[in-house]
């Protein structure tokens, strides 16, 4: 960890609210505060536990607690954006730590919380992935490893190590790209190689061997954002093989489809929106989304869901 960055989590003290610059920002804070209770209220943010209401097993859901780490880090970016508060206050850099730290404490172990993933070790934490939180043991709709939830998790991690300039967290990132990537393969050395949608808890066989339909594109823009920060690093081009991966499976779904989902067409758009300048394949998903929204919504859900999204440009 940043030695600087972890002498404020040891001697940080800051029980009174910074001024917010806009009430959007508060009412974006008030909306993660639904989740994860009072921020501004305590006096010494390095002790804070999260509650354990992200509505997962445990507590924890790895969806949900992906999206509070960014939410976090973006509260962050914006007050020192606005230069509100000390100037020096890292609170929410500290919350988004010691959330990232809980949910590897209970989402990469069993169930029963005794022991660690397979292929996990004190050393590598990550090496046997992060279970996803559902409630139930058993079943299609239950607790498993999604290729989708991993990244997502990968780009907080990676988000979080941009914005306290420690290294570390996208080295955790880069660990859990790893180790999960070649479990969602199926003849991953082949021309066209195929993806799987679910694993079990173990990453020791598939749950739904049906093909995610964002999960190569997920797979190749996110281990792309690792990559580079890990070139930024001097950790060198440690993803090159696992991208050319997910760009043969891009390769061999040609055209890619363009869902009415809400979700799915807020996340494709948002995915590709990384390289729709510089890559033929993101500009022309990027203008089937827009062509969709034009079909499917008004404008004025768009800025509404627009707005909601925003902490994701970060």
């Amino acid at each position: 960890m940043n030695t600087r960055f972890a002498r404020r989590i040891q001697t940080s003290k800051m029980a009174l609210p910074i001024s917010s610059p806009s009430p959007r920002l508060d009412r974006f804070g008030q909306a993660i505060e639904s989740l994860y209770g009072s921020f501004t209220s305590i006096e010494n943010p390095a002790k804070w536990t999260p509650p354990p209401m992200s509505g997962g097993h445990r507590g924890r859901y790895l969806w949900t607690d992906a999206f509070g780490v960014i939410n976090l880090i973006t509260m962050h970016r914006e007050y020192s954006r606005c230069g509100s508060g000390t100037g020096d206050d890292n609170r929410y850099l500290i919350f988004a730590d010691s959330l990232i730290q809980e949910v590897h404490e209970v989402l990469g172990r069993q169930r029963d919380g005794r022991s660690r993933l397979p292929g996990a070790t004190d050393a590598n934490p990550l090496g046997g992935g992060l279970r996803i939180g559902k409630t139930e043991d058993y079943g299609s709709d239950a607790d498993g490893q999604y290729h989708h939830y991993l990244t997502v998790w990968m780009f907080a991690l990676n988000r979080m190590g941009r914005a306290s300039g420690d290294a570390k967290y996208n080295r955790l990132a880069v660990q859990l790209a790893k180790a999960i990537h070649p479990k969602f393969f199926i003849d991953r050395a082949a021309a066209k190689p195929r993806m799987i949608w679910k694993m079990d808890v173990n990453l020791s066989e598939p749950v739904v061997k049906s093909e995610g339909n964002l999960d190569p594109i997920d797979g190749y823009v996110v281990f792309r954002i690792l990559q580079a920060s890990a070139i930024e690093a001097g950790d060198g081009e440690i993803l090159t093989e696992e991208i050319g991966d997910y760009k043969r499976t891009m390769d061999r779904k040609g055209e890619h489809f363009v869902s009415s989902d809400t979700l799915d067409l807020g996340m494709t758009l948002w995915t590709a929106h990384w390289f729709c300048a510089t890559e033929d394949w993101a500009a022309d998903l990027t203008k089937k989304c827009f062509d969709q929204i034009c079909q499917s919504f008004s404008f004025r859900r768009l800025g509404a869901n627009i707005e909601r999204g925003f902490q994701l440009t970060i």
